[in-house]
């Protein structure tokens, strides 16, 4: 008698969906082991062999070699196992297929489920019934996409990137081949016609998101609910929408477009080219996050405008993660925690601050590892600049070796080249070994950069130093003047085009500064239509301004958390000049969950210069990164230029 697989199903307590797609699998051994092993449709299947030959077979799989899992391989075999099945899994068929004992599974589940509470997928084990998993579907493709992202090893990870997809028993039973490299191939072509580069971890996300996306249509399961806060897509993800609805032959649900236009503004960044309230936020932000470091680490970062850039460009996908609940792997999570102990907790404790001072959801570890690995590149880089010192105390080694481990630890940007009593200085050793200061107990009547504090290293003593690294730093690195080559009489022309017109945008700037109460606006409706008229006296300008600055309203919310402000901006022909002006909400204006003190308005006029812009970016930054200019447009009376 040939059993059926839905026989075999129930004879070993599985699912028939599992039977099928374990057959393949099957078959593929007893081929290898030259056994004839017969699938018939509608029959069953039949090991044609003598029993003396199955009983051979049975021994040789029993002695076969198996290879031994790891903790971790084991437990996303068995999360594969659970995403895969659409029914209960039994857990005595779950233990036997993973090799261990039931105690041990149990442990598993346990670890899974913690992992799986972030996502919104929930775990349910019922004795006699099974364990499953239970989720809707941009929970489930949450999970699935982290879980494919933390099997791949480094290797196979670059050729997934290329299109080639792995022999990886986890990514070919969560993704269907076929999908998968059609969907590779649209991202590839999309990227070449856009002229945009996402960055792998970018582009792997998206990938593998837009193919569960798809698979889950075709199999007509819930689309899931879309993410607070978007926006109508347009542009770059209305194209990539396009793109996938042809390859595929279906139609993405409007959420999904949404999701999309989030997705790529995070990691390509925002459309407007100056001065929206989420750039001022993500600028605040990467600002509260260095002034947090540089507290905890006692060193100075504001030398590093590659730092500020990077942290920008990596906070907006970051902050789209963690509101979002897209959960990332860190694979070097254990050793920046292990390795430099000092730079983790720093930056943890940085990631909690920030988080409670901007109302953030949590930060994660891996999140936060991988914002440490940017400030650890720059501390490093910092190292091959260290300045050298030696410390010199009067009244003996102990002493000076005790505040020289001190300033090791606190002063990452200082190298201590050795310990000496006050007389044993000689400026001519110090110079030859190069040293860039003395750092004394006692004030030296010496020809020699030195800097005097107290053994204790109290907070008085910590200014003078970071002062004088600032300052010590600044002379070491001063480069030597390069000779300026000689300009042709276009280009001197050019500049001095610029620097007139930039001279007058910021003239006109000051000469239009204006700030003003708004008596019971009583909505933000009322302070658009208060903005429009600040600068336009005229009423059909202030009509196309109010029409263009409640466009810039649909684009986004124009709402700055740290300043309690709405920034209300626009290009508009209505100005000639760069203009710039508070009003002030009296009383504010409350909306749902937040207050609105007043609001900033910046106008640019619109007439092809790209001066004026660059002026009013200038500007919106400072707004951020010095908090005495706010508070005083919040506190000043009434002024008009």
């Amino acid at each position: 008698m040939q059993p059926t697989t839905a026989a075999l199903a129930e004879s070993i307590g599985v699912s028939r969906r599992t039977v099928l797609r374990e057959l393949p699998a099957v078959e593929q051994w007893m081929q290898a082991a030259g056994a004839h092993f017969v699938r018939n449709p509608g029959k069953g299947l039949l090991l044609d062999e003598a029993p003396e030959r199955r009983d051979a077979l049975r021994t040789q799989l029993n002695s076969g070699d198996r290879k031994e899992l790891s903790r971790a391989e084991r437990r996303q075999q068995l999360l594969t196992r659970l995403l895969s099945e659409q029914e209960p899994c039994k857990t005595a068929v779950l233990a036997r297929a993973l090799g261990v004992s039931e105690s041990t599974l149990s442990a598993d589940l346990d670890e899974l489920e913690t992992k799986l509470h972030p996502y919104r997928v929930e775990m349910f084990r019922r004795p006699g019934v099974g364990v499953w998993l239970q989720g809707d579907a941009s929970s489930y493709r949450r999970v699935v996409s982290a879980l494919l992202r933390s099997s791949m090893p480094e290797k196979e990870l670059a050729e997934v990137l290329c299109g080639r997809m792995p022999e990886n028993e986890i990514f070919s039973t969560l993704l269907d081949t076929k999908t998968a490299e059609k969907v590779w191939a649209v991202l590839q072509q999309f990227e070449q016609e856009e002229q945009l580069h996402l960055p792998d971890a970018g582009f792997l996300a998206l990938a593998i998101h837009c193919t569960l996306t798809i698979q889950q249509l075709r199999q007509g399961g819930d689309k899931g609910s879309a993410p607070r806060g978007l926006r109508p897509a347009g542009n770059h993800a209305a194209r990539l929408v396009a793109a996938l609805n042809r390859a595929f032959g279906l139609t993405l649900p409007p959420e999904e477009a949404q999701y999309l236009e989030l997705y790529l503004a995070a990691y390509l960044g925002a459309e407007d080219p100056w001065g929206s309230a989420q750039e001022m936020e993500l600028r605040n932000l990467e600002a509260a996050l260095i002034r947090e470091m540089e507290k905890a680490l006692h060193t100075d970062l504001s030398g590093y405008t590659s730092l500020r850039d990077d942290l920008y460009c990596h906070l907006r996908p970051m902050l789209l993660r963690v509101e979002q609940n897209i959960r990332t792997e860190n694979p070097q999570l254990d050793t920046i925690r292990t390795a430099y102990p000092g730079l983790w907790k720093a930056t943890r404790a940085a990631c909690d601050a920030v988080q409670q001072q901007f109302v953030l959801p949590a930060i994660s570890d891996a999140e936060a590892a991988y914002l440490a690995m940017h400030f650890g590149a720059v501390l490093e880089q910092n190292a091959m600049f260290r300045l050298r010192v030696v410390v010199a105390c009067p009244l003996g080694m102990g002493s000076s070796r005790f505040l020289a481990s001190r300033l090791g630890n606190e002063f990452p940007s200082l190298q201590v080249e050795g310990c000496c009593s006050v007389r044993e200085l000689n400026t001519a050793d110090l110079r030859r070994r190069k040293i860039d200061f003395i750092i004394s107990t006692v004030p030296l009547e010496l020809d020699y950069p030195a800097v005097c504090i107290s053994p204790s290293l109290l907070e008085p003593d910590r200014a003078v130093l970071k002062d004088a690294i600032t300052r010590y730093s600044q002379n070491r690195a001063e480069p030597e003047p390069a000779v300026q080559p000689v300009q042709d009489t276009a280009c001197a022309g050019s500049k001095l085009q610029y620097y007139a017109r930039l001279t007058r945008s910021m003239t006109g700037l000051l000469e239009h500064l204006t700030i003003q109460p708004v008596k019971a606006p009583g909505s933000r409706a009322a302070l658009i239509h208060a903005a429009a008229q600040l600068f336009c006296p005229q009423e059909a300008d202030a009509r196309l301004v109010e029409q263009q600055l409640r466009r810039r309203e649909t684009l986004g919310d124009t709402y700055i958390k740290p300043l309690y402000a709405l920034l209300l901006h626009c290009r508009t022909s209505a100005v000639k000049d760069c203009c710039l002006g508070y009003l002030q909400a009296q009383p504010p204006v409350y909306e749902p969950g937040r207050i609105v003190l007043g609001a900033l308005v910046l106008l640019a006029p619109d007439d092809g210069n790209g001066v004026p812009v660059e002026v009013m970016q200038n500007v919106s930054g400072q707004l951020i990164e010095t908090p005495r200019l706010m508070e005083a447009l919040l506190t000043s009376v009434c002024i008009r230029m």
